[in-house]
């Protein structure tokens, strides 16, 4: 009895001229063949795509997949579905139509032309095919399970940011199109009312379905698409092509592998990719393929901006290697042709050369120029256990490099960076530069204003319309990266993004000489009250402070400097917190709970310069001696006591006289002092300091908390506040330079 012969794979790279159309043709050891197309080349090429297919016998498509817009590539597919008698698809893959649609504004005519056609496809598939547009992670498997297709580019954050990002545009202004953000850290976690919570659930899957497509939020355009292509120009993207490195680097990308008996071959179609920088990262041992279909027609191939040759086909290094192309826009490049063969490649092509250059210059960028490839033909191969077969010859064979045969040992290093910048180098640090500057000049703008603590900091879309203005449209379609290139560099404050959606904002970060009036500025208070609402948060003298409510200092801070409040807790607070560390004595009271008028303090904190609380009285009553307005200490004690609090009563406040020489003990409103802190008909704490009068004063407190006080001689006010301030606290941290003062 014969024996049944193993399974085989028929891979027909048919001849349209310049574009790519490709079919494989699986033949299983046993069940039913499988067909797949993949693009369909220029219009003209659906003719050869339906000989094609009927000369292999196919029945039907499994699996059509148009790799991107591009009319060399879909003209032909979308002809060949609309002529009578083709071949019914059963699932059709192609490229995620909306989030080009998006962005139709700034496509040229001849790129919105592909679109057009993209679409007319779809609607000229029968309503039986399986139409998706998938995304890195989509897979199909034949009926046997002996050919697999993964799709390994575009990655999916790729696609989403085309459809629902505010900060797309900038992927258009250059050539390649910028991929290298795809290496950094993924997005934040979605809200729960993230209304793109389905379509990121689809792109998460592999496959995005119409189904699955919601109303996508309007692109804004900073500026008009004239201005975009003028700068895109100077950057290498011909006007003429604007928009069509998008289309090329969101080209479908197919790993498919073969099992046939023991052996399992891998194929890789790149359509019109490019920019390799993501395939790199992910897969950097490189995907061990027995043959590639040349990326792009034999055109440059790029890591990151740099066009590398060498690199790609150092880390792609097939057996083989697939290009369609006829000399149109000097395409095979000679440069790719000899990369290929450097790296052992065997080289297939729809034009046959009828040239062979001995000896002499090669010199022409073009190969098929260079070798006088005039006559066309598809290329057939066959792969079997037994190996790969091609009815016709090869255009070369590799390891030749240039005309003659030569051994050529070559080491080439292609470390992946973890993070590749979305803007090269030295254009990122001048945008850095401008938007340091304007933050700048905007800070001396507000300052030479009445002062206002209420003023916000700069939002990222003001930036951006700022940028704009300067004629700066990169940085303004990326100016969240630049930014946070810049708040990484300490030159300014970017607020953080605690969900999806969240509006960020910046503000420039202070110079050495502001931070000097900074310290200058809090070294004016004799003393520094702060109250802390959870006490279990913190120990140590630092994370106590940290822990504190600094709401009144942020507001008196942010009207004298104009930095905005929301910057204080995060960048300007460690500042002023890294100075008082070193100049003032830090003194703390734990509050026990349900203690009367503590208003949810759990803890109090006082900073004073002194070495220890008999100084700092003196010190402070001194300090006091100055404000001529008794009246106003005699009304807050009087308040703060509980006698001037009540229903119908004003909220207690803190006298501006006294807000130049002491902060008030604050949780979202003035709280008393330590001393008058405490259980209501228990005696109040002993009081801090040494003066004539002390006893007169406590037992003027104890009248007021039982509501029967009378007036308070004027010569004890200050030390009677001097001391309630002071009253209750143990230090816990000295500063490096004492000031020891001797009771009077």
């Amino acid at each position: 009895m014969a024996r049944k012969p193993e399974a085989q794979l028929k891979l027909e790279l048919i001849n349209v001229g310049h574009g790519d159309a490709l079919v494989l043709h699986w033949l299983p050891k046993s069940g039913k063949p499988s067909t797949v197309l993949v693009d369909g080349g220029p219009a003209g090429g659906e003719k050869r795509v339906h000989d094609t297919l009927g000369r292999l016998g196919a029945s039907e498509i499994d699996l059509a997949v148009l790799t991107h817009c591009d009319a060399d590539h879909v003209d032909g597919l979308l002809a060949y579905v609309e002529t009578k008698g083709a071949l019914p698809v059963r699932h059709y893959w192609g490229p995620c139509v909306p989030a080009f649609r998006r962005h139709q504004w700034l496509f040229a005519p001849r790129v919105a032309r592909g679109i057009d056609k993209t679409e007319a496809l779809q609607r000229a598939l029968s309503p039986s095919c399986n139409i998706s547009w998938p995304v890195e992670g989509a897979s199909w498997t034949s009926s046997d399970g002996g050919l697999s297709i993964r799709v390994i580019s575009p990655a999916g954050r790729l696609i989403e940011r085309l459809l629902v990002g505010s900060d797309s545009l900038s992927l258009f202004l250059e050539q390649p199109m910028p991929i290298g953000w795809l290496l950094g850290g993924t997005e934040d976690e979605q809200d729960e009312e993230d209304p793109f919570s389905d379509l990121r659930l689809a792109i998460s899957t592999g496959e995005i379905t119409p189904d699955k497509m919601p109303l996508l939020p309007p692109m804004q355009r900073p500026a008009p698409p004239e201005q975009l292509t003028r700068e895109a120009a100077t950057k290498g993207v011909e006007p003429e092509f604007f928009g069509n490195s998008v289309l090329n680097d969101t080209s479908i990308v197919l790993l498919a592998e073969a099992r046939i008996g023991v052996v399992t071959r891998r194929f890789l179609f790149t359509g019109d990719l490019e920019n390799f920088t993501y395939l790199m990262a992910q897969h950097p041992m490189g995907l061990g393929c027995d043959i590639v279909k040349v990326p792009h027609h034999g055109s440059r191939s790029y890591v990151d901006r740099d066009v590398a040759y060498d690199a790609v086909w150092q880390w792609m290094r097939p057996r083989a290697a697939l290009v369609s192309a006829n000399g149109k826009h000097h395409l095979p490049r000679s440069e790719f042709r000899d990369a290929a063969l450097r790296y052992g490649t065997t080289l297939f092509c729809t034009s046959r050369r009828s040239r062979e250059i001995v000896s002499g210059v090669t010199s022409e960028p073009c190969c098929q120029i260079q070798y006088a490839c005039n006559k066309q033909e598809p290329v057939s191969l066959t792969v079997s256990a037994m190996g790969i077969e091609a009815d016709g010859i090869a255009c070369a064979r590799g390891n030749l490099s240039g005309v003659m045969p030569v051994i050529e040992v070559r080491q080439h290093v292609v470390e992946p960076s973890p993070i590749l910048s979305t803007l090269g180098e030295t254009e990122i640090r001048k945008h850095m530069d401008w938007a340091v500057g304007w933050l700048r000049e905007t800070l001396t703008q507000r300052q030479a204003r009445s002062a206002d603590a209420d003023l916000t900091p700069i939002s990222l879309k003001v930036m951006s319309q700022a940028a704009a203005a300067a004629r700066r449209v990169a940085a303004s379609t990326e100016i969240e990266t630049i930014l946070e290139r810049a708040a990484r560099a300490g030159k300014v404050w970017l607020s953080p993004r605690r969900r999806r959606g969240d509006e960020r904002s910046v503000w420039i970060m202070p110079r050495n000489d502001e931070i000097n009036e900074f310290k200058a500025w809090i070294d004016r208070f004799a003393v520094i009250q702060l109250a802390i609402m959870e006490g279990h948060t913190a120990a140590a003298p630092e994370e106590l402070l940290y822990a504190a409510n600094t709401e009144w200092i942020a507001r008196r801070f942010a009207a004298q400097f104009a930095f905005p409040r929301e910057m204080f807790e995060g960048a300007l607070w460690p500042i002023l917190v890294d100075h008082l560390l070193k100049t003032r004595s830090i003194c703390e009271r734990n509050i026990p709970d349900a203690t009367y008028r503590s208003h949810e303090a759990s803890k109090l904190l006082t900073l004073f310069k002194e070495a220890d609380i008999y100084a700092a009285f003196t010190a402070l009553v001194e300090r006091l001696s100055s404000i001529s307005n008794s009246k106003a200490l005699a009304e807050y004690i009087l308040a703060a006591s509980g006698a001037g609090i009540g229903y119908g009563k004003p909220s207690l406040s803190w006298p501006e006289e006294f807000a130049v020489s002491v902060t008030p003990l604050w949780l979202g409103r003035v709280l008393p002092p330590s001393g008058l802190i405490g259980e209501r008909y228990q005696e109040p704490f002993s009081f801090a300091g040494q003066f004539d009068g002390a006893d007169k004063v406590q037992e003027w407190i104890s009248l007021l908390l039982a509501n029967l006080a009378t007036s308070l001689p004027d010569r004890l006010i200050r030390p009677a506040l001097a001391a309630l301030i002071l009253s209750g606290f143990d230090v816990i941290s000295r500063p490096k330079h004492t000031v020891t003062r001797t009771p009077k």
